[in-house]
């Protein structure tokens, strides 16, 4: 039905119809229409990304629309979707008059008989499973992107600690899913839960295990090594579109820009992109990317980081920092920059606890230069430090990935994300302590926390230990990483029983890194005993 259900008089009698027509589990109806949304939402669609008009649009375009004999009332999309389970829904903007002033809210719709099994919030695939949420919780809307674009923590030194073996249940923090992905491939018979409160978060996990059900692995490259596929709307709507849940559909549909190269010529989009767009330029990671290229160009090091980024040795690389960029890029001024709560909230997603975690335990200038220091003078960027040939480069080579983006790696999770028997991943919407009152008592063999607990106000720490104490069988783990060497949270882990020790600790003034991150001052593993 195209540009008609707002036409038709008696609608109802239409859509009744319409539901008598259908074959019952595999007919479905498609429609595309002009609309406006109720003040309030009234069905799992209302509460989707997009779907709210405010209220001068729902007065000025049912009125505008009735002047042609058309009908936009909300009644109309609102019954449709009482008689009809959606499957996949986009809620638009025409801008066709005056760019971005003049919006026309359309939608394009697709649904099946209510007979038939619904999917709207959640998604049931080959290889994973989107628990049901609601978008509409304030928790969640106070997300509009993704606060990491890649994730920023070492799997190889989460899996040598992991200890990994099939049939292990895991609990990991979604960030980008970069991490998840890994430990499915490096073990067979995983289960995994991903859990992030930020549902963008897991929006690019889902596109990542879409696309590693449907495209080939040059495709799989462009869109995750290199951040762009430049026909990228017409892959989403005809290849990934099956595979994801509605919110993550709704969020891509708004978002083909992410995986577009930049194009325009002009002065303003060459300063804001600094010659670059791509999916890691993106969400808060990617301002920080794009901040940070700006700082190294008035430093005048960025030239410097470019040859570092492509260093053949070891020993080209530590003497072009030594010499070149270490005490440039370790300027008050910098320093200055991320002492700020704000910049280094937007820039890093640090937090104002983990901030002040820090600052406990010594100077940002100490931090900042234990951090930098011994990933520069320890670990060589363009051999297999892509985490900092990220920051350098804004992109991956395929010398320099993340285990994921491997061509064997790729086999073995495409494998996974087609597999129709095991659902390896269950990508969880919510909390972590909401997360782990789902699973049973005593199923969870493993948790991985990041840095999280930094984050944490007392109360809140001790909600999550004992959680996690519950959802852990006996001789479980947990492992995390912290901005302070000895956080003060070890304390509530050791009184509910768990027995911690310090996988490594950072030391100041040290010039080995703990991992080719080396941004956290110590790793832990608390054990359930």
């Amino acid at each position: 039905m195209s540009y008609s259900l707002s036409m038709i008089d008696n609608f109802y009698a239409a859509v009744d119809n319409i539901t008598k027509l259908l074959v019952p589990v595999t007919g479905i109806l498609g429609v595309a229409d002009f609309y406006v949304s109720d003040s309030c939402a009234t069905s799992t669609i209302s509460s989707t990304p997009g779907y709210h008009c405010n209220w001068f649009t729902r007065m000025f375009w049912q009125h505008w629309f009735e002047l042609d004999h058309v009908y936009l009332h909300p009644s109309r999309r609102n019954y449709l979707e009482h008689m009809f389970s959606p499957v996949k829904a986009f809620n638009g903007r025409n801008h066709f008059v005056i760019p971005y002033m003049v919006q026309i809210p359309y939608y394009v719709w697709i649904g099946k008989r209510q007979s038939a099994q619904p999917l709207t919030n959640s998604s049931k695939q080959s290889g994973w499973t989107r628990l049901p949420y609601n978008p509409a919780k304030p928790e969640h809307t106070q997300f509009s992107t993704y606060i990491y674009g890649f994730t920023w923590e070492d799997p190889q030194a989460d899996i040598a600690a992991l200890d990994l073996h099939s049939g292990d249940n895991i609990m990991v923090i979604t960030s980008a899913g970069d991490n998840a992905l890994a430990y499915a491939a490096h073990t067979n018979g995983l289960t995994i839960h991903c859990v992030d409160m930020n549902p963008c978060q897991n929006h690019l996990l889902e596109l990542k295990l879409a696309a590693l059900s449907t495209l080939d692995y040059s495709q799989f490259w462009s869109m995750f090594g290199i951040g762009r596929l430049p026909n990228f709307e017409k892959v989403l709507d005809t290849e990934l579109s099956a595979e994801l849940s509605l919110p993550a559909y709704q969020y891509w549909r708004s978002h083909l820009d992410t995986f577009a190269s930049n194009t325009s010529n002009s002065m303003l989009a060459s300063l804001v992109s600094l010659g670059r767009h791509n999916l890691y330029t993106t969400g808060y990671s990617g301002l920080a990317l794009r901040c940070l290229a700006v700082v190294t160009k008035l430093l005048g090091v960025s030239k410097d980081l470019e040859q570092i980024a492509g260093a053949s040795s070891l020993t080209d690389q530590i003497k072009i920092w030594c010499s070149r960029v270490s005490h440039n890029l370790l300027s008050s001024t910098s320093i200055h920059i991320l002492d700020n709560p704000l910049a280094i909230w937007r820039l890093m997603g640090v937090p104002s606890n983990q901030l002040k975690m820090l600052h406990n335990e010594g100077s940002m200038s100490q931090y900042v230069r234990d951090t930098l220091d011994p990933v520069f003078l320890s670990t060589h960027i363009s051999g297999n430090n892509y985490f900092y040939r990220m920051l350098i480069c804004q992109q991956y080579s395929q010398t320099c990935c993340p285990d994921y983006l491997t061509e064997p790696a790729f086999g073995k999770l495409q494998e996974i994300a087609r597999n129709k028997q095991d659902t390896t991943f269950h990508i969880h919407t919510a909390t972590i302590v909401d997360t782990l009152q789902k699973i049973q008592p005593g199923e969870l063999s493993k948790a991985v926390i990041m840095d999280h607990m930094d984050w944490c106000t007392p109360d809140e720490a001790d909600a999550e230990i004992n959680a996690l104490k519950i959802a852990l069988k006996q001789g479980g783990f947990v492992l995390w990483r912290s901005a302070a060497r000895i956080p003060w949270y070890v304390a509530n882990f050791k009184a509910l029983d768990f027995k911690v020790e310090a996988i490594a600790v950072r030391q100041p003034n040290t010039q080995t890194a703990l991992d080719r991150v080396n941004m956290y001052a110590s790793f832990y593993r608390a054990t359930k005993l």
